[in-house]
């Protein structure tokens, strides 16, 4: 229960910032017996409202906001009746925890920021706006035309604050000088849990310094990063989520993570699924608008079968109908696994079609946990029939939206025996389709028999009267819808007045939109009529329904109690703890004395040792002296010998030289050379190869003679004579030559 203080226990002196006329001086006696002052100012806030400023609380909290009217009371009944009244009231939970130091600060900055000049208007108009969105544990100022000077001033004001726990700035333009104050505040504070820095402006630079300012965090559980639709939005991109995905592997607390609209691409969404793997931290993880693509989804998938996700947003990623079905196909293998833990999938405008829709039935006929499913502006048409097949075997889910679908009248019959099958579903939208009245029969068909939907919508799908009766026909029988949305459709008055008759019979119909039909206003008089009657009945069936949770939390009260109990004898614990400390701390006195005592005793050797000491130094100064002068000399030989290295190397690098021009010229000797006997060398090889070829010929010769001397030898065996030698005479004459 919030505590209620009363400013009778605040102060004598409170300060009235009010509207008037003049700036007046108002002194009233209260039964305190001082003066009660109060402070007129010539200044209209936006509302027209008052502040009251506690003195003794000036330094540590802003005036708060008065009761409207409170100027014109105060001129007819003194400050003391206000307060015996209980007018003046404010609950603790409900103070600005800002000084007006801080606001001049944070208005400063602002002007800075902006590059006005400071008006009293102005700032104002600023403590309102800080009296009205900084109230008890909530830091909001949302599209305040923050920059990174009102960032850094924030960072200042909140580092030692330990009341505010959410901080939300989305809608300014911290950019990544903003951010990195932010991120300074986030390693230092211990309060906060929630940073809202959605549309800021913020690149890779303040991705990167608030992702490392987590890892020194153990308190933020939720981190919004994401964008509105517009101007200023965050684009940390790959480096960023690089940053991210190891701020992941470690942190341990973090819960809430939105990435929405920031160009991670495929190669970010890769780092942010290696911080992921492993994580058992974080419940709900936002990617939508990321281009993500098939790609992209198929590095997301695997990780699904081991994260905690419950809650997931992949909104306008153009995932495909292939990546859908890869995703559903990772959610299924999940939930085969034992891993069922997906409550909220948005997977709208992803161009989902066929494939995912099977892959979907699989899902939801086997899912226990998830409980909303998000799939408008895909283009399932006739594969929704898979959608209805799971849907009528799921038990769990409690929202489905299949706007946008081009679910055609065809596909009405398939909608109407999920519906018969299904108690359990309570909110289905599939506004903005083609169902006319084919498909519109078959859902009013199956709404007769249904027991657990809710809400309906079947708003822009071309519904004739024919639909529009048969819809009319089954409000009798149902009692659990509370609201129907056939707008924009086009029924005509007839259907409207078997509406009105219909409706009479109805008891829990509370909420009805027939607008832009062709209904008169008679019709729409008696629906009125007719639903402002069931809301107010089903108002009276609130308090069964409040006891029976009543009932319900009785054994809570139990529990509760017991835990009393455990927390009183904690508390017996602690007092005896508390004493036993008591003891612990007199012997702590004891033995501190006696640590003072010996702590003298130590002075004095301490001064004996100094005068030890003092002596010890001067006969260091004195070797340092003497070492000064050694090394000075061993400097100067040092150098001495550093210029004849010096000039050795000089000749070193003249001979060098020397022998690079010899080696050159020799180079060119020996080309002229080559230049020169080339003519010879080539003659010399011509005369070479004739001599070769000369000697091959006579070898031939000579191997020719020497065959036909073999043959000769041969014919004189064979014939007995002798024939003369080539060149010569035969042997007989030969021998009577002799």
């Amino acid at each position: 229960m919030s505590e209620v203080t009363n400013t009778t226990e605040i102060s004598q002196r409170d300060v009235l910032f009010a509207e008037s006329s003049g700036a007046d001086r108002v002194y009233e006696v209260a039964k305190y017996g001082g003066e009660v002052e109060s402070y007129l100012y010539r200044y209209k806030t936006k509302g027209r409202r008052s502040f009251l400023q506690d003195q003794t609380t000036a330094s540590t909290f802003l005036p708060r906001i008065l009761p409207r009217g409170f100027p014109y009371v105060a001129n007819f009944i003194s400050f003391e009746e206000l307060v015996k009244r209980g007018t003046i009231q404010s609950c603790s939970q409900e103070e600005v925890d800002f000084s007006v130091k801080d606001l001049q600060l944070l208005y400063e900055s602002k002007c800075m920021d902006q590059d006005l000049l400071p008006s009293w208007e102005r700032e104002m108009r600023f403590m309102e706006l800080i009296s009205a969105n900084c109230r008890g544990k909530f830091f909001c100022l949302k599209e305040s035309g923050f920059g990174p000077m009102c960032a850094e001033a924030i960072a200042h004001i909140l580092s030692n604050n330990r009341k505010y726990t959410v901080l939300d700035l989305s809608g300014n333009r911290l950019r990544d000088e903003g951010a990195c104050s932010i991120a300074k505040l986030i390693r230092i504070n211990r309060t906060i849990v929630h940073v809202g820095l959605r549309s800021n402006d913020i690149g890779h630079i303040g991705g990167v310094a608030l992702a490392r300012a987590l890892l020194e965090n153990n308190t933020v559980v939720s981190l919004d990063l994401g964008a509105h639709s517009g101007i200023n939005g965050n684009h940390i991109a790959t480096e960023g989520a690089e940053a991210i995905g190891v701020m992941l592997r470690a942190n341990k607390v973090l819960s809430h993570l939105n990435l929405s609209s920031n160009g991670l691409g495929v190669s970010g969404v890769s780092f942010i699924v290696g911080g992921l793997d492993g994580n058992c931290s974080v419940k709900h993880l936002d990617i939508s608008v990321n281009n993500l693509g098939y790609a992209g989804i198929k590095a997301l998938a695997p990780v699904l079968e081991t994260t905690c996700i419950t809650h997931l947003s992949l909104q306008r990623n153009n995932m495909g109908d292939n990546g859908g079905m890869v995703l559903f196909k990772a959610i299924a293998g999940a939930i085969e696994d034992g891993e069922d833990k997906l409550e909220y999938l948005n997977l709208e405008v992803n161009e989902l079609g066929e494939k995912t829709a099977k892959a979907m039935q699989r899902v939801l006929s086997s899912s226990t946990a998830l409980k909303t499913l998000r799939l408008s502006y895909n283009s399932f048409g006739g594969a929704s029939k898979y959608i209805m097949e799971g849907l009528a075997e799921n038990k769990y889910l409690r929202s489905l939206f299949l706007s946008f679908c081009e679910i055609r009248e065809a596909d009405g019959a398939a909608i109407g025996t999920a519906l018969t099958a299904n108690s359990t579903l309570q909110h289905l939208d599939l506004s903005n389709n083609k169902l006319k009245d084919a498909g519109s029969k078959c859902i009013a068909e199956a709404m007769k028999t249904n027991e657990g939907l809710i809400s309906l919508n079947l708003s822009c799908n071309k519904i004739a009267d024919d639909g529009g009766k048969a819809i009319a026909l089954f409000l009798t029988s149902n009692r659990t819808l509370r609201e129907l949305n056939l707008r924009r459709n086009c029924m005509s008055n007839a259907t409207g007045e078997l509406l009105d008759d219909q409706l009479r019979g109805n008891m829990t119909l509370e909420k009805m939109n027939v607008g832009f039909n062709d209904f008169r206003y008679k019709s729409l008089i008696g629906h009125r009529t007719t639903l402002a009657r069931n809301a107010e009945k089903n108002k009276s069936l609130i308090v069964p329904k409040l006891r029976a949770e009543i009932e319900g939390l009785s054994f809570k009260e139990r529990d509760l109690s017991q835990a009393e109990d455990e927390i009183e004898m904690e508390r017996r614990i602690i007092k005896d703890r508390s004493e036993q400390l008591l003891r612990r701390n007199e012997e702590a006195r004891v033995a501190s004395e006696k640590a003072r005592r010996e702590i003298a005793d130590l002075e004095k050797n301490l001064a004996a040792v100094r005068v030890r000491f003092e002596s010890a130094e001067e006969v260091l100064l004195r070797t340092e002296e003497r070492v000064s002068n050694e090394m000075a000399e061993i400097s100067g030989r040092k150098a001495n010998m550093e210029a004849r290295v010096q000039q050795e190397r000089e000749k070193v690098d003249r001979l060098q030289r020397e022998m690079d021009r010899v080696r050159r010229q020799l180079k060119q000797l020996e080309e002229a050379e080559a230049s020169r006997l080339k003519p010879l060398f080539l003659e010399f090889s011509i005369a070479e190869a004739d001599r070769d070829r000369e000697a091959k010929e006579c070898q031939y010769e000579a191997d020719k003679l020497a065959a036909l001397e073999l043959q000769r030898k041969e014919l004189e065996k064979k014939l007995g004579l002798s024939l003369p030698v080539a060149g010569g005479v035969s042997a007989p004459t030969a021998k009577k030559r002799k």
